[in-house]
């Protein structure tokens, strides 16, 4: 039985999308709750808030990882199962996808280490200054991710230079 490798880079791309997605949509909703109920325990000082924020932190820790991970093979995969797509439509993508690196997952990544390991060694304000940071690292990836993904459904925009696709007008 022989096995078309587009079928099996397809299934390969389904399976590791279908994973990911899960944890990136769940850390953006998460992290503005978690910030939301630490602005709470903040203003009203109620102990319960405290400690449903810190439950929540860990959860998101570990969905923030899962989503990093996932993240890195679906890059990979781009490079290896869909070469000839990177190399044609890469200087459309990349942009959008290291914009997102540098404005959001950099923002991110600086306060993450605060949000959580910041309990006992910052003030409360600061930390609740770094949970939102993450918040809005995880809101302006949002944006990239849904630009890149929506240019790949309707693309816009470009010309092709060569059989290559290349930015006319972001």
């Amino acid at each position: 039985m022989a096995f078309d490798q587009i079928l099996l880079a397809r299934a390969q791309f389904a399976f590791t999308i279908s994973f990911h997605i899960i944890f990136p949509a769940f850390t953006i909703g998460l992290s503005a709750y978690i910030a939301t109920v630490l602005v709470m325990w903040l203003v009203t000082g109620r102990e319960h808030y405290h400690r449903l924020a810190r439950f929540w932190t860990k959860i998101f820790a570990v969905s923030f990882a899962m989503g990093v991970v996932s993240g890195i093979v679906l890059s990979y995969q781009f490079g290896t199962n869909w070469s000839r797509f990177s190399v044609v439509v890469g200087n459309v993508v990349a942009p959008l996808i290291g914009y997102e690196v540098l404005t959001a997952f950099f923002l991110e990544a600086t306060f993450l280490g605060v949000m959580l390991f910041g309990w006992r060694r910052v003030s409360p304000k600061l930390h609740f200054f770094a949970t939102c940071m993450v918040a809005l690292g995880t809101l302006i990836s949002t944006f990239w991710i849904i630009s890149a993904n929506s240019w790949m459904h309707t693309p816009a925009g470009y010309r092709i230079v060569d059989g290559v696709f290349e930015p006319a007008d972001w």
